[in-house]
């Protein structure tokens, strides 16, 4: 039974979530921001992809001037929204507050199809409390999720010819952002083969819809692609986002399987505390409540469904499946965080299979979402901050050492100054990165052409700074693999030419060229 069932206006229902995403808006926002306007430091990986959209800003293209292993359609968005509105600090996170909400209509959107009454809400409030707000990192991964979620939103409703296209479209656009996005669209094509067998429909109904679901998907990314097939090629296009992320990335292993269950929330560290929830009930439900759902859609809570509805629950799960599946070869805390929707939807709707156990879980549920709705932006506002004045405009730093070094460093140096090894301070202090990478892995992941290439720049720039951090000199996998370690001549080449200038308080390390 569906919340229309219950005869519940439509009007107070489009309130209701209208409500609700603004709540998550406001939420998110008192964690990235400081009141009124002041944005938090957009550390983490969206570092890497708003370093590459200035570059693509000054006139470089991925592939061709600098070396990358996803599709480029972070990149793009970042850089349209530069030549927008300048390259500023708040633009990434203001990006998260805008994703926040986004999804937590679409998943509402998905949830109140499978879902009845106040409960249908659950899904996406559990969503946006933990494992969105665990990872507050505006990267590839929530782009691409949240136009695959909208995919899977159109096609509950119904899986005509119109919505089938509609759904490659927007496969194909989450494929421009990560090329792992193109697993789902395998898993539509099993459901739709699932699903004709369910309605006895014709072989060739099904090959129109399976046609429809890849025309507007392969159209799609044809055409994003198209402009960056036609400046670089498309067999080094091919190397970078297949062959490389199948040889080379699994080198470091945060980017394999060994990643698995690494990266728990420190006790000690009481700013993480509110990160344990996430990290506990993410792990235990991906991808295990997909195999939950195949024992209890037998049982006779599933018999109680409609059958309009039990289509939709199977349709959920494989797309949910497949998510997983894009993540499977390394699965970190915060990749599980990305494909969890829905197995958040299955998980609610499992809980209420038996009226015990829903009374009980749900009531833990809502509690859980209330005090984090109220415990983490308040935590965020009362923690240890500083600010810089910074070309990027002012930042709000919730960490001493990125303080640390964003303040030397902006102290020293002047926006579109050579720098090299920190793509973080590179975007945050506008310098200019001469290397095809914005940073270098002890390991295979950085390749020894790339090496040659930073020395050559080194030189060919006189660049005054390079960042050394500490773990190029004690990373574990390293010493493992001392032959995919490709580092000794451009560490010999700064001992030669450079002098240590600054040694921050974990180690890792400034050197100044020699005058």
């Amino acid at each position: 039974m569906l919340p229309e069932d219950l005869g519940i206006h439509p009007q107070r229902l489009r309130r209701v979530t209208l409500a609700m995403v603004v709540l998550s808006c406001v939420f998110i926002y008192l964690q990235v921001f400081v009141p009124p306007f002041t944005p938090r430091l957009a550390s983490g990986d969206q570092a890497i992809y708003l370093h590459h959209a200035t570059r693509m800003l000054d006139g470089e293209l991925i592939y061709r001037d600098y070396d990358h292993f996803t599709t480029p359609g972070t990149d793009v968005l970042y850089m349209v929204l530069f030549k927008l509105f300048g390259v500023r600090a708040w633009i990434p996170q203001a990006m998260l507050v805008a994703l926040g909400g986004l999804m937590v209509w679409i998943i509402i959107s998905i949830s109140r199809r499978v879902l009845s009454g106040t409960v249908a809400y659950l899904p996406a409030l559990i969503f946006v409390t933990l494992p969105f707000s665990s990872y507050l990192d505006a990267t590839h991964h929530w782009y691409g999720l949240t136009a695959t979620l909208a995919a899977l939103a159109v096609l509950l409703e119904d899986r005509n010819t119109v919505r089938l296209v509609w759904a490659g479209v927007l496969l194909g656009i989450a494929t421009f952002f990560t090329q792992s996005m193109a697993l789902v669209c395998v898993g539509l094509t099993v459901f739709l083969v699932w699903e004709r067998g369910r309605q006895g429909e014709t072989w060739m109904l099904l090959v129109r819809r399976e046609a429809a679901l890849m025309l507007g998907f392969l159209a799609t990314f044809s055409a994003c692609m198209s402009y960056f097939v036609w400046k670089v090629g498309f067999s080094r296009l091919f190397y970078f986002t297949v062959v490389f992320v199948t040889k080379y990335y699994p080198a470091d292993w945060f980017n394999n399987w060994r990643v698995y269950l690494t990266g728990r929330p420190q006790l000690h560290a009481w700013t993480t505390w509110f990160d344990l929830p996430a990290f506990a009930v993410i792990h235990l439900i991906v991808p295990l409540v997909y195999v939950i759902f195949l024992v209890a859609h037998s049982r006779e809570g599933w018999k109680q469904q409609s059958e309009a509805v039990r289509r939709r629950l199977v349709l959920v799960n494989v797309v949910g499946f497949f998510l997983f599946l894009t993540v499977a070869s390394a699965p970190a805390y915060s990749r599980l965080y990305v494909v969890s929707p829905p197995a958040l939807v299955t998980l609610t709707w499992l809980l209420g299979l038996r009226a015990k156990l829903q009374r009980v879980s749900l009531r833990m549920a809502w509690a859980v979402v209330v005090v984090m709705l109220a415990a983490r932006p308040l935590m965020t506002q009362v923690r240890w901050r500083a600010y810089l004045d910074i070309p990027t405009g002012r930042t709000a730093f919730f960490d001493p050492l990125l303080y640390e070094k964003c303040k030397w460093m902006a102290q020293r140096s002047h926006p579109s100054d050579y720098f090299f090894g920190d793509h973080l301070i590179a975007f945050t202090l506008r310098l200019r990165n001469v290397a095809r990478v914005p940073f270098l892995r002890p390991t295979d992941y950085t390749r020894p052409e790339e090496v040659a290439d930073a020395m050559q720049k080194l030189e060919r720039f006189q660049v005054r700074f390079v960042s050394w951090y500490i773990g190029l000199d004690r990373e574990k996998d390293a010493a493992l693999h001392p032959e995919g370690n490709h580092l000794a001549p451009i560490r010999a080449y700064l001992h030669e030419h450079y002098h240590l200038a600054k040694t921050f308080t974990n180690g890792d390390q400034i050197w100044e060229r020699e005058q």
